[in-house]
């Protein structure tokens, strides 16, 4: 008998939970498998990841007598999609992100589901108060299953949640990457044949580290000329950094770009690619850069980077406890040595099928055991 799956998620914009929940419902709906989508946040509705046409979506509404009390429309959307699931009588309930996790562990109790919840974050539940944790271990013990992406974070887990049934099934690749919704910007119009690039993506936000990347780039901008650095992404550091840019008159090497459409047209022009986050679950940008043979450099987070990149071999791993200091020597190493670039992005280029989208949906799907 094919499985009822549901699938809760804050929304479809752009992210990398948001990326594998499009996988996710394209493979279990081709397979026959009855699958909806809920979204929790009402009013964004705009899908950065198209989902199969057979995907039933569902969105969740605020309190119509009060719209903007957010106490009120948090309580209204929990029995919102406690209706929704009664309804629909799962076999699964699927949900990703710690908030969410937290909304369809609350809307499930007493329902007959298995409840699955992923976690993202490098270490799981930390953006929840550590003064609630007893809370939400017994909150938790409803969960049938909590899946997340590294071995670090099960071994938290672990220690943290010892009832809990826990798998790391770490995000697929999609290779060759599809355009998305966002405006294309063309890498031939902007960079000139005879200019390296140097590449980095993500949101805008501190822990992202973007503003020391290009501190450490006016360092070196100097002795090779011939290198610019481009970022992609969107968020709340934009200003920040422009200003940075201005005060180290950087404006014409470094540029900030925004979201693009088509990152795989960079991917392609880079001739290396940077991660300079401070912390990360399971970085999807550094494993697309590497399967498209970008050679990367990324600071070794607590997790993440260092599941993909063996130091040396197919990437370099930065101490992040030696920051700026640290960026710039690996980036002196790279950039003056072609032949290691060269073995390394071929070396990455083999990612490619451990991290495939069906060796990666075969763990998904021995995890429910369809």
């Amino acid at each position: 008998m094919k499985k009822n799956i549901v699938i809760v998620v804050s929304a479809m914009n752009l992210g990398g939970a948001q990326r594998v929940v499009s996988i996710l419902c394209d493979h279990w709906s081709r397979n026959g498998y009855a699958i909806t989508l809920i979204a929790t946040f009402t009013g964004e509705k705009n899908l950065h990841y198209q989902v199969n046409k057979d995907v039933t979506l569902k969105y969740l509404t605020n309190s119509p007598l009060f719209p903007k009390n957010k106490v009120i429309n948090l309580i209204w959307k929990l029995f919102d999609l406690r209706k929704l699931i009664k309804d629909i009588k799962p076999d699964f309930v699927i949900s990703f992100l710690t908030r969410v996790n937290v909304g369809a562990a609350l809307s499930t109790i007493g329902i007959n589901s298995s409840l699955i919840i992923c976690e993202r974050t490098w270490t799981p539940f930390a953006t929840l108060s550590k003064n609630f944790y007893w809370m939400y271990r017994i909150l938790f013990k409803g969960v049938n299953r909590i899946i997340v992406q590294t071995e670090e974070s099960k071994t938290w887990l672990s220690q943290n949640f010892p009832s809990s049934e826990v798998s790391v099934i770490p995000n697929p690749v999609v290779y060759p990457l599809p355009l998305h919704n966002e405006r294309s910007v063309n890498p031939d119009t902007l960079i000139l044949q005879s200019k390296k690039v140097i590449l980095a993506s993500g949101r805008l936000h501190r822990f992202k580290q973007f503003d020391l990347l290009i501190k450490a780039f006016s360092k070196i901008k100097d002795k090779f000329p011939d290198w610019d650095l481009i970022i992609l992404g969107d968020g709340e550091e934009k200003a920040n950094l422009d200003k940075i840019l201005i005060e180290l008159r950087l404006s014409d090497r470094v540029r900030l770009l925004g979201s693009v459409g088509n990152i795989a047209d960079w991917y392609k022009k880079a001739d290396l690619f940077i991660l300079s986050s401070i912390a990360e679950g399971f970085p999807n940008v550094l494993l697309e850069a590497m399967t498209y043979g970008v050679p990367c450099i990324s600071f070794d987070c607590d997790t993440g980077p260092r599941d993909m990149i063996q130091d040396g071999v197919n990437g370099i791993l930065v101490d992040p406890k030696e920051k700026e200091l640290g960026l710039i020597n690996a980036l002196n190493m790279m950039i003056k040595d072609e032949e290691l670039r060269r073995n390394i992005g071929i070396n990455a280029i083999l990612l490619r099928d451990k991290y495939s989208v069906s060796n990666i949906m075969q763990n998904w799907d021995n995890v429910l055991d369809i």
